[in-house]
C-alpha cells in the first residue's frame, strides 16, 4: 500500500472517531463504552439524541458502581444528556442530606428513597410528575394503587423504583429432613400454622420470630384495605372488621407452642452472665439456629435477601408469600421504594428520563436485570435481584426467566393482580406518630389481657380522629406548596 494512501485512511479514521465522540458526553466519573444502541446484544433500542441537558443524580455510596454501570447503558439511549453523580453516604438520613444540600443551594435533580414522602413534599422539594406521566405510554404498566400512594392533592410526586414483598422464607432441606410436604405458593394460613407446629421438635423450631406477622396476616384476613386496614378513598383505618383481632390470635397461638418461636428462647440476661439460655441449650452455644438449618420458617421479607443469601448459603430455601385465608384469596403484600425529581431541576425533561430509567422504565429495567444476572465484577453481589416496578410484557418475560431470582419471588410478581399495599407508612403524613405508636400500644394491651374487641374499637376511633385532623392540616399545607411552586421555579 502506498504511504500517501495509508495516511489518508488514518486521517479518515481519526475524523470518524472524533465525530463519534462528539455525539454524547459521558456521565461524570463514568467511562464511556461503545455506543451500540443495543442492550446486552439483543434487539436495538430506540435512541433519543433530541433530549439534552445536564442532570445531577444523588447516589448512595453503596450502589455507586452499580449506578455507573447503568449510566453507561443510559448513555447509549440518551447520548446528549449529561449525568453528574452526587455521591452521599448510605448511612445518611435522606431528609438530613437534602436539607444540607438545600441550604448549600446544591440540590440534586433526581434521587431514590424510601423515607416518608410527605416530609419531602411539604418542603416544596419535589417536582410534580403529572405532565410527564400523562405523556408516557409506559405509565400504564405501573400499579395504580402504588402510584396513587405517591399522589397528594392531585399531583404525583414520585414513581416506584423497586417493589418488595412481605414474605417468609422456607427451608426446603429441613422439610425433607422432617419428612414434611413442600407447600405450594398458594398455601393458606392454616397450612402455615400446622407446618410451623409440625417442624417444632427438641432440636428444631417452626419459625425464628413473629415480629410484624400479625400485620401481614391481618392484610390477608381483611376483605379490603391495606396496611392496618387503611382505605385511601376514605382515609380511615379499620381495626374492627375482626381481622385485627383474628391476626393477634393466630400470633399468640403460635407463641404458646413450646419452642416453636426460636427467638423467644433467647434470654440476654442469662447469656450476659456467661450462662446458656434456652436458645443455646436447644441449638448449641453461640449457634445460629437459622443458619444451621434448624428453623423451618424465617419471618423475613424480600428486602432481607442480601443477608439471607449469605446466612443460608448451602441450604435449599425459597421465599413464600404470606399465606392467605384460602388458596384462591391469597394477596401479595407489596411495598415500593421510589424515585423523586427535585423541584430545582434545571432541565426537567432530561431529569425525568434519568428518573424513569432508574425506576419503572422498560429500558432501565431490562439493563438492570441483565447486569444483575451477569453480576459482572461482583458489583451486584449485595443486590442480586430487584423486583421490577413495571408489568411491561418485555420486563415480565425477562424477570420470569432470570436465574438469579428465587422462584417464590417470581410467583409473587406474576400474581400481583391480587395485591395490597403494605407500606402506607412511606406516604401518609404523621404515620409514625399518629398511627404506628397507637397500634403497637393496642397490641401490648391485648397481650396483657385486655379485651381485644374493646381495645380495637378504642384504638380505631383514636387513630381515625387524630389522622383526620393531621391530614386536614397537611392538605392545606400541600395546596400552599402547589400554589408556590411556579413562583419558586421562577426564582
Amino acid at each position: 500500500m502506498k504511504k500517501s494512501l495509508l495516511l489518508k485512511i488514518i486521517c479518515l479514521a481519526l475524523v470518524l472517531a472524533l465525530a463519534l465522540c462528539a455525539c454524547g458526553t459521558p456521565p461524570e466519573n463514568v467511562t464511556s463504552d461503545a455506543q451500540s444502541g443495543a442492550q446486552g446484544g439483543g434487539e436495538p433500542v430506540e435512541t433519543h439524541p433530541e433530549i439534552s441537558g445536564t442532570v445531577t443524580f444523588a447516589v448512595r455510596d453503596n450502589v455507586l458502581e452499580q449506578t455507573r454501570a447503568l449510566l453507561r447503558e443510559f448513555m447509549t439511549i440518551y447520548p446528549n444528556i449529561r449525568v453528574e453523580v452526587q455521591e452521599f453516604s448510605s448511612s445518611d438520613d435522606l431528609y438530613t442530606y437534602l436539607t444540607t444540600q438545600s441550604t448549600a443551594q446544591n440540590m440534586p435533580d433526581v434521587v431514590l428513597g424510601w423515607d416518608n414522602l410527605s416530609a419531602f413534599a411539604l418542603q416544596n422539594w419535589l417536582y410534580p410528575l403529572n405532565e410527564f406521566l400523562d405523556a408516557d405510554d409506559e405509565t400504564q404498566y405501573i400499579n395504580q394503587e402504588i402510584l396513587d400512594g405517591f399522589t397528594y392533592e392531585g399531583q404525583v410526586y414520585a414513581v416506584p423504583s423497586y417493589l418488595l414483598f412481605s414474605s417468609v422464607v422456607v427451608n426446603l432441606d429441613l422439610l425433607d429432613e422432617l419428612n414434611l410436604d413442600v407447600p405450594g405458593y398458594d398455601w393458606t394460613i392454616d397450612e402455615f400454622v400446622e407446618l410451623a407446629k409440625a417442624a417444632t421438635t427438641t432440636s428444631t423450631s417452626g419459625i425464628n420470630h413473629l415480629e410484624s406477622l400479625d400485620q401481614y396476616l391481618m392484610m390477608q384476613l381483611q376483605e379490603t384495605g391495606g396496611q392496618w386496614g387503611y382505605d385511601p378513598a376514605t382515609r380511615t383505618f379499620n381495626l374492627t372488621s375482626g381481622a385485627f383481632e383474628q391476626a393477634e390470635r393466630y400470633v399468640e397461638d403460635l407463641r404458646k407452642v413450646p419452642q416453636l418461636v426460636a427467638d423467644d428462647l433467647r434470654d440476654p440476661n442469662v447469656t450476659a452472665n456467661g450462662g446458656m439460655d434456652d436458645y443455646a441449650k436447644k441449638f448449641g452455644a453461640n449457634a445460629d439456629g437459622l443458619a444451621d438449618g434448624k428453623i423451618l420458617i424465617a419471618n423475613q421479607s424480600t428486602w432481607d435477601d442480601t443477608w439471607l443469601a449469605t446466612s443460608l448459603e448451602g441450604i435449599n430455601w425459597d421465599f413464600y408469600p404470606i399465606p392467605g385465608v384460602t388458596a384462591e384469596s391469597g394477596k401479595q403484600i407489596v411495598h415500593a421504594d421510589y424515585g423523586m425529581m427535585l423541584s430545582t431541576a434545571q432541565d426537567p425533561e432530561a431529569a425525568f428520563e434519568v428518573l424513569k430509567f432508574f425506576t419503572y422504565g422498560k429500558d432501565g429495567l431490562l439493563a438492570r436485570m441483565r447486569l444483575q444476572e451477569e453480576n459482572a465484577g461482583g458489583m451486584f453481589a449485595n443486590n442480586r435481584f430487584t423486583v421490577p416496578a413495571s408489568s411491561h410484557p418485555e420486563v415480565a418475560e425477562m424477570f420470569a426467566n432470570c436465574t438469579n431470582v428465587p422462584e417464590g419471588v417470581k410467583y409473587m410478581y406474576a400474581h400481583m393482580d391480587n395485591a395490597v399495599k403494605g407500606d402506607y407508612s412511606k406516604v401518609l403524613p404523621d404515620y409514625w406518630k399518629v398511627v404506628n405508636d397507637s397500634i403497637y400500644q393496642a397490641i401490648e394491651r391485648i397481650r396483657n389481657g385486655e379485651d381485644p374487641a374493646s381495645v380495637a374499637a378504642e384504638t380505631e376511633a383514636k387513630i381515625n380522629n387524630d389522622f383526620a385532623a393531621s391530614y386536614a392540616v397537611f392538605s392545606e399545607q400541600m395546596k400552599q406548596v402547589q400554589s408556590d411552586f411556579e413562583a419558586m421555579r421562577a426564582q
